[in-house]
């Protein structure tokens, strides 16, 4: 049995490698929340920019595509 550095508790199995350092062991439970808490970091709310260059390509109009590039690069 081992003790996880970051939670303190006792844990049996596989242990988990942090992504805090990528070198210490960890309980499962703990890299299972390192790991959604990456993957939540890393989803970002989109600029008003990339939402009207989002909506301009879901209608397939070729002359909005071109008049935003336009008028954004």
């Amino acid at each position: 049995m081992a003790m996880c550095p970051k939670c303190g508790k006792a844990y049996t199995g596989r242990p988990a490698l942090s992504r805090a350092d990528n070198k210490t062991d960890i309980c499962p439970e703990c890299g299972m929340r390192e790991a959604l808490e990456s993957m939540v970091a890393r989803r970002r709310k989109p600029d008003p920019a990339e939402r009207t260059r989002r909506a301009a390509q879901a209608t397939w109009n070729r002359w909005a595509m071109e008049n935003f590039n336009a008028t954004h690069n």
